[in-house]
């Protein structure tokens, strides 16, 4: 399925307009003067309209993901996603939103939530698929009230393969680690405070570099999230969205993640991949890019 053809701006009922699209007015008056790519330096829309392909690539995902996996009728009274997708799709949202008003700590943190719901997610629907939302709640509380992700060290990740797992529970730790000194006040958020302020960059005055790490975070955080929540689903939904109709891998940002690259693999299998399987796994290899 090619990404145009997907319905990116739609999920469980909600179409998003605009990655901006949040009402500037109260009452009729102004809240606050929104930021417009076109009147910012060309190097820094540049960098945020890079942030806005990585959000919109990962929504086109997760709405692909709901939406398929909602075929099967028990979805909404036994999928914790049929109620915390508005969550994830809100918090990712905030990424570009956040970032195009030069709140870059605050974007992190956002990632940071993003991370921790995908794993608990996963780890939850993965130990009782079946059973209701009701009763994951009772049965999984004390996982789901922690802010540990230790639990990560416990999913069984059966479409990554092996020798691709270790690697991924260690940059699922590395992320949540680098997201959390955001969360809290800590001496690395301290520090890059006063770089910034000594630098004379300040929200509304970013630099175009300070994006782009963001970037690079993002797409990293947001690429183990979906490795995540794919697991969460049946194994056909990542089949269907990763498989093109004639066997190709579909043509994706996240198709650069060695952990989707990876999912990817898995299909290998599939009988319309069998005529060209050494064309699509070199166009695979060539795509990995982190």
């Amino acid at each position: 399925m090619p990404i145009e053809s997907a319905k990116v701006g739609e999920i469980v009922g909600v179409t998003i307009t605009s990655p901006t699209a949040i009402s500037a007015e109260q009452n009729g008056r102004p809240m606050y003067q929104r930021t417009n790519f076109n009147d910012l330096p060309p190097d820094l829309a540049e960098a945020l309209r890079q942030t806005d392909g990585i959000v919109r690539s990962y929504l086109a995902g997760l709405s692909f993901l709901v939406q398929d996996t909602s075929r099967d009728p028990s979805f909404l009274g036994n999928h914790l996603l049929s109620y915390l997708a508005q969550d994830v799709l809100q918090s990712t949202l905030s990424v570009v939103v956040l970032a195009a008003e030069g709140m870059l700590s605050v974007a992190r943190r956002e990632l940071r939530f993003l991370l921790e719901a995908s794993i608990k997610i996963c780890f939850v629907q993965r130990a009782s698929y079946g059973s209701s939302v009701e009763d994951k709640l009772v049965e999984f509380d004390k996982v789901l009230s922690s802010q540990r992700i230790s639990i990560k060290e416990n999913l069984d990740l059966d479409m990554l393969p092996d020798g691709l797992r270790p690697a991924f529970a260690e940059e699922v730790g590395r992320l949540y680690g680098l997201c959390s000194a955001y969360v809290h006040l800590t001496p690395v958020q301290i520090l890059a405070s006063i770089g910034a302020a000594e630098a004379g960059v300040s929200a509304g005055k970013e630099r175009p570099a300070d994006v782009e790490a963001l970037n690079c975070i993002a797409e990293r955080v947001m690429a183990a999230s979906l490795v995540l929540l794919l697991h969460s689903v049946p194994g056909w939904v990542a089949g269907d969205w990763l498989v093109d109709g004639d066997g190709a891998s579909i043509n994706w940002h996240f198709m650069g993640s060695r952990f989707i690259a990876g999912i990817d693999s898995h299909f290998d299998y599939k009988h319309e991949r069998q005529g060209t399987l050494e064309a699509i796994q070199s166009a695979r290899k060539a795509s990995v890019r982190f």
